[in-house]
């Protein structure tokens, strides 16, 4: 499988679902910027992907809500491969908390990672390829929650719904220019983070598998890093503004309430 172009960039990339996409696009020839908030992890992470691949992987500290540090980022990437044509918008937070009690300071955070982020990443990006005249691919990652909705958070699935929205208003404006805009949506996934939080354990682990019509197994950042990987492939040539689920086919079933399974499991408990 051929990709549209052999430098990427990959937000979030330090770990999880993000590392997965870089391993993946790396295993297809690509040279990868892990750009993360978290320098030290991506550091870390960018080491062990060179030792492992042909490629080359770098890690760049970027707040993907600041327009002057995206604009850096994508600059020095431009610097380091000479060009940049593959884009993956995967950082993303989220806190659960539902909306009347949820404080001002955190939606406002998590919109602005998880949807102002891929406006800024994808406003740097595209204004590079269109001067340089190539194509290319982006890839934004929404979740099942922009279409199926969940107690504690509104948040983080308005975010979400605007990414998938935002998709394709990018891919009609690109397309002309040779750009595919494309989003995947996934649902629970199994990454240090989910694991963290407690998401997959217990009442609230069994919910998602009750809701998974495929093998009952979590979601896996391999499984999600395939199909990013399709995207931004020449087998993917005629999709665009399209967001796919990678969820194991949860969203046929839809979502159970986060609150109430957690409150069950008394996670809220002082």
């Amino acid at each position: 499988m051929r990709l549209v172009n052999n430098h990427a960039i990959v937000t979030g990339g330090a770990q999880g679902i993000g590392r997965g996409i870089a391993e993946e696009l790396m295993e297809h020839g690509a040279s990868v910027v892990l750009a993360d908030i978290d320098e030290e992890g991506a550091r870390e992470t960018s080491e062990e992907l060179t030792e492992t691949y042909d490629g080359e992987a770098i890690a760049i500290r970027c707040d993907v809500t600041d327009s002057e540090t995206v604009d850096r980022m994508v600059d020095r990437s431009v610097d380091q491969f000479g060009e940049i044509g593959i884009l993956v918008n995967n950082a993303g937070a989220a806190d659960l908390a539902r909306t009347w009690e949820m404080p001002e300071s955190e939606w406002r955070q998590t919109v602005d990672v998880c949807l102002n982020g891929p406006f800024l990443c994808t406003k740097a990006v595209l204004n590079h390829v269109l001067d340089a005249g190539h194509d290319g691919a982006i890839v934004n990652v929404s979740s099942l929650n922009y279409s199926a909705a969940t107690d504690g958070l509104p948040h983080y699935s308005a975010a979400k719904a605007g990414v998938s929205q935002f998709t394709k208003v990018v891919a009609a404006e690109a397309g002309r220019h040779g750009i595919r805009v494309n989003a995947v949506a996934p649902g629970s996934t199994r990454t240090p983070m989910t694991e963290e939080n407690g998401l997959l354990e217990g009442k609230i682990g069994e919910e998602f598998l009750d809701r998974t019509v495929l093998e009952r197994r979590f979601g896996e950042p391999g499984d999600v890093a395939n199909v990013v990987a399709f995207l931004c492939s020449e087998y993917a040539q005629w999709v665009t503004g399209e967001t796919i689920y990678v969820d194991g086919g949860q969203h046929i079933r839809g979502l159970h309430s986060y609150w109430d399974t957690l409150d069950e499991m008394g996670a809220f408990e002082d």
